[in-house]
């Protein structure tokens, strides 16, 4: 979570003539449990410039989730800063102040709490600014601003408003999605954070995490977004979205909790849109439909689900669907989420169990079909006419959704057609609607799998899966034990570079005249590796020296390779190669060219880090490693092994060697390590 501190710089005098070293209290307190509180920031040179606060300033004091103020001394710089914060964000501005101190609270703050500490020794004050900040942000107050307070509907400015991505990082997000890279994503997640554009970097990147399904880190991206405004929108339906598939994969049922819980910060939340309101109330409705459908899901026969799908969950969300479509007419999707399990309670109706929904009692039961039926006619006729006006007004992705309601109002009308019946306008509406392969035919799939599942318009149903290439019995997700599945084991390989010809500057590491050696115990590690797993891939770069060896030693064992090049083919060879031996480089085209397609991965096609990074200390080498490691975590092998040919010093920084992959390896945690002792290679 980001944070700002707004403090004096140097050594500042309060009216009484002591002096306050507030560089002294910003090391020992403020930083210290800035750390402890997971919080990332704090000033920057920007602040003590002279003349008036920069647009930057401004950038910092709205976006940070948390603000820590030092109201010590009378200091004009500090008092303007902070009433530019209390009239942007309601909230999470955390007052502190030196004792003993000459200089009192001005008037306009004198009610506002504030945390004492010793500015003689700030350091043993460290605790309780720990649970000041924790303490903040766990009440969760309406306010702590003055202006919030004397003024409750003033609505606080959008953070979002601020720091403009850049398009470079946008660029690489989309680049990341197009190959459907998550570890890519996973990389920009982390190289965004402390940017002046975090959160909304960050949300750019979870939206493409949902969209490629890695869902365990979308949850963890959307609570980074979520932390500096308990309140924002998306990110609460992210959630809710995110935990929910989460609970439908795994079974746990702390995350549907989380779902619900995100849910009513949703619905809690002051002036929705109409159609936010809406869409809150529909997820609500969309749990209690999860919660019904998996107690069913994983039965044998359709007469078990038809029997299990009797439940008031059921009837519950439906009711929950219908309040949702009553708060926007316009927002048709809770409408045909109404429709559909309207059509599927008529359907169940036909069970004489179907009575027990209501006590038992028939004429309730009969009363309740009625309406049923009076409700499905009225609903079809509006959500219709709300999806005819999106298909023909929205855009994009929401053009998309209208287009598959369209769809599902076609299959809904052809629910009890005779067998035989010629279903070509349906399947050609989904054909036109659903982009193949995309979360929209997902979604489009599971409602009709629900529908096949329970008898319901089973022949429509198999003529869409026919004509998107599916199976005709589809499988459900399950939450039961697994079957045996085939062990993929995922290696990354990091090894040392090979000595440069005449280099006198360092030890020797990896001689060139050791390469035969250092082949045969990579090629021996692999092999062991490979004999261990059904099904055995390695990721490596290739650098001279070790990662070439182990390029060409997959290629003889016939173990699958990913190449992965921080930069394109062409600028590796020229700035890498280009002070070893020629031989070096030409085994590296060669084996970059006799890799399947597909199987090169590519960072960045320019030399460099990308122009967003422009600020950081870090080589597209080191970002290289990071990203490999991101790329395997996120793989979904059974097991990923890190393979390193290493000289076991420890004391080797460098940012870009096989040292730091193993520091990387040992921090991520999941990851198996097997290391090649390379001091042999240099052994008398």
């Amino acid at each position: 979570m980001d944070c700002f501190v707004i403090r004096g710089f140097g050594e500042k005098k309060d009216s009484g003539g002591e002096l306050i070293d507030f560089d002294m209290v910003d090391r020992e307190l403020i930083k210290p449990a800035m750390e402890k509180c997971g919080l990332v920031g704090g000033t920057t040179a920007i602040v003590q410039g002279s003349g008036p606060i920069h647009q930057d300033m401004f950038q910092l004091i709205l976006r940070a989730a948390v603000v820590i103020c030092d109201i010590t001394v009378h200091n004009p710089n500090v008092f303007y800063e902070l009433g530019v914060r209390h009239a942007l964000r309601k909230k999470y501005t955390v007052l502190i102040k030196g004792t003993p101190s000459n200089d009192r609270a001005p008037f306009d703050i004198a009610g506002l709490r504030y945390m004492e500490y010793s500015w003689a020794d700030p350091g043993k004050d460290v605790e309780k600014l720990i649970d000041v900040i924790n303490a903040a942000q766990a009440l969760d107050r309406e306010t702590d601003s003055p202006i919030f307070l004397m003024m409750p509907k003033l609505q606080q400015a959008d953070s979002r408003s601020i720091g403009a991505v850049p398009p470079s990082f946008t660029q690489e997000v989309q680049l990341a999605r197009s190959r459907k890279d998550k570890g890519w994503l996973r990389l920009l997640a982390e190289d965004v954070r402390g940017e002046i554009f975090e959160r909304e970097g960050l949300r750019l990147v979870g939206r493409e995490q949902w969209a490629l399904k890695d869902f365990k880190v979308a949850a963890r991206t959307w609570k980074e977004v979520l932390a500096g405004d308990k309140g924002d929108v998306e990110a609460n339906h992210a959630l809710a979205n995110v935990y929910e598939r989460l609970y439908k994969i795994h079974g746990d049922p702390a995350d549907l909790e989380r779902s619900n819980l995100a849910i009513q910060n949703l619905l809690a939340g002051q002036n929705l849109l109409s159609a936010q309101h809406a869409e809150a109330l529909a997820l609500r409705g969309r749990n209690l439909k999860t919660l019904w459908r998996l107690d069913f899901a994983n039965l044998d026969t359709q007469e078990e689900r038809r029997e299990r799908a009797i439940d008031t969950r059921a009837r519950d969300a439906y009711d929950a669907y219908r309040e949702a479509y009553r708060v926007d007419l316009n927002h048709f999707f809770p409408g045909l989420a109404a429709l559909q399990m309207g059509h599927i309670l008529k359907s169940l109706s036909m069970s004489t169990r179907f009575k027990n929904l209501f006590a038992g009692i028939e004429r309730r039961a009969s009363r309740y079909l009625e309406d049923l039926e009076d409700n499905l006619a009225a609903l079809t006729h509006i959500v219709k006419a709300a999806t005819e006006r999106g298909c023909a007004m929205l855009l994009g992705d929401d053009l998309i959704w209208a287009r598959i309601a369209a769809a599902d109002l076609l299959f809904l009308d052809r629910l009890d057609d005779a067998p035989g019946a010629d279903y070509s306008v349906v399947v050609d509406a989904y054909r036109d609607a659903v982009p193949k392969g995309t979360f929209f035919w997902d979604a489009a799939r599971g409602q009709l799998e629900l529908f096949e599942q329970l008898g319901i318009g089973v022949p429509a149903a198999q003529a869409v899966f026919r004509a998107f290439d599916e199976p005709i019995t589809v499988a459900v997700e399950s939450r039961g034990t697994p079957t045996k599945k085939i062990e993929r084991h995922l290696v990354i390989f990091s090894g040392h570079n090979v000595d440069r010809t005449g280099a006198t500057l360092y030890t020797p590491r990896f001689p060139a005249s050791e390469q035969g050696r250092a082949r045969a115990l990579i090629e021996a590690a692999l092999k062991q590796l490979n004999d261990e797993a059904d099904d055995c891939s390695v990721l490596v770069s290739a650098a001279p020296g070790a990662d070439i060896l182990a390029l060409e030693a997959c290629q003889s064992l016939g173990i699958k390779t990913w190449l992965c090049l921080p930069m394109s083919r062409d600028i590796v060879a020229s700035e890498v190669f280009k002070d070893y031996d020629i031989d070096w480089r030409n085994r590296f085209f060669a084996l970059a060219d006799a890799q399947p397609l597909g199987r090169t991965f590519v960072l960045s096609d320019d030399a460099g880090l990308p122009q967003w990074l422009f600020k950081h200390s870090m080589t597209p080498w080191s970002r290289g490693n990071r990203w490999m490691l991101h790329q395997a975590q996120a793989w979904g092998a059974n097991k990923v092994t890190l393979l390193a040919l290493w000289d076991h010093n420890k004391g080797d920084m460098s940012p870009n060697g096989t040292a730091e992959m193993l520091r990387l390896a040992e921090n991520a945690g999941g990851v198996y390590v097997r290391v090649i002792d390379s001091r042999s290679l240099t052994a008398n």
